[in-house]
């Protein structure tokens, strides 16, 4: 049986099912499907070459040494099993490293969640926005949402007055008659 030669496969498809999204679900089984039926094709070749039997061979070819010659080859045949040309090597520090960048993104991904959290506990614990004046709305650090009438802004609200009227100074004149 071809077993021999194959190598266990490290991959568990149970565990790794569970991760992959439902929409990525029919390329997934696809796959599946693609290698169980190589490692199925794998399995059914012979681990050993196959026997010949060269003296039946020796009684019906006349020419003599011709099947000697071959026999020799034969046996002399080694196919070697392909290595992995330290591919295995480059996967492993490539999954050490995507471990150590999923950490980072955790950690990262954490802080983020955290802050989400004090700025929502921020928001629960503030007036409904709704109910504010605008005094209360900028007393309680709603700058970014209201206007501040001491600091005149242009529409869209994301510059300020004086900004706009140095960037209209600062332009050039547009003359398309």
């Amino acid at each position: 049986m071809a077993s021999k030669r194959v190598a266990a496969t490290a991959l568990d498809w149970s565990v790794l099912s569970t991760r992959i999204p439902a929409e990525n679900k029919p390329a997934f089984n696809m796959l599946k499907a693609k290698v169980d039926k190589h490692l199925r094709a794998v399995n059914s070749l012979p681990a050993e070459l196959p026997a010949i039997d060269f003296s039946v061979y020796r009684s019906r070819i006349a020419v003599a040494g011709m099947v000697d010659n071959f026999e020799s080859k034969y046996k002399g045949l080694q196919i070697p099993y392909p290595s992995d040309q330290g591919k295995l090597a480059e996967i492993d520090a490539q999954a050490s490293e995507q471990k150590t960048r999923y950490a980072q993104f955790v950690n990262e991904s954490k802080g983020r969640i955290a802050a989400s959290l004090a700025e929502l506990a921020k928001w629960e614990a503030m007036m409904p926005v709704e109910e504010m004046n605008l005094e209360e709305a900028l007393d309680a650090g709603l700058t970014d949402f209201a206007i501040d009438p001491e600091q005149p802004t242009f529409y869209p609200h994301n510059e300020t007055w004086e900004s706009y009227i140095d960037r209209l100074k600062n332009a050039e004149p547009d003359d398309h008659h």
